[in-house]
Order: C-alpha cells, then structure tokens, then sequence
C-alpha cells in the first residue's frame, strides 16, 4: 500500500483525516498529527502565500517580463479586482488625510 500527498493515477483520493489513513499511517508508527500539524501551517500560511504571488507576479508585470494577456482570464480578473480594491483603500486614506 502506498499514501501520497501527491496524484496517483488511477488511485482514489482520500482527506488527509480518512480513517484508512489514519490507521496507516498508526500501524508504521507515525502520528498522523505530523501531517494535520503541516496542513494547519499551510492553511496559516495562505494568505501570506497569496501576497508573495500578488508581488512576483506585479514586479514581473512592471518589468515587462510577462504580459497581463499572457495570464489566464480568471487570473486576469482577480488581479485587476485586486489592484482597484488597493486603489480604494490608498484613495480612502488620501482624502480621509486632506490636502
């Protein structure tokens, strides 16, 4: 028997917290709280994850390294939704601090 956190064609998908999982994980001996500690950090993480994208993907936009059409429409969409929601927050501030 094998466990992936990976794809395996052609094997099923089970959560991390399946109880098939659990007690293979049990019967070698190893916690499964090692994997649910590690999805915690990741879910933690995310949205740190998600500005870091945010940022590489601006800077290679500035730099002309890749283009906005170069990027999938859904994609397209959230970072200009992104970008107007920046600019609504720097105006707030801009006329909550007047002239």
């Amino acid at each position: 028997a094998k466990v992936s956190a990976r794809s395996i064609p052609g094997a099923a998908v089970l959560p991390h917290d399946h109880p098939d999982i659990l007690k293979f994980l049990e019967a070698r001996n190893i916690s499964p709280s090692l994997v649910t500690e590690a999805i915690g950090e990741l879910r933690r993480t995310d949205n740190e994850m998600s500005r870091a994208v945010e940022d590489i993907i601006t800077a290679l936009l500035k730099k002309n390294i890749l283009k906005m059409n170069d990027l999938p429409k859904a994609v397209q969409d959230r970072i200009a939704h992104r970008v107007r929601m920046r600019i609504q927050i720097q105006d707030t501030y801009d006329r909550a601090s007047g002239p």
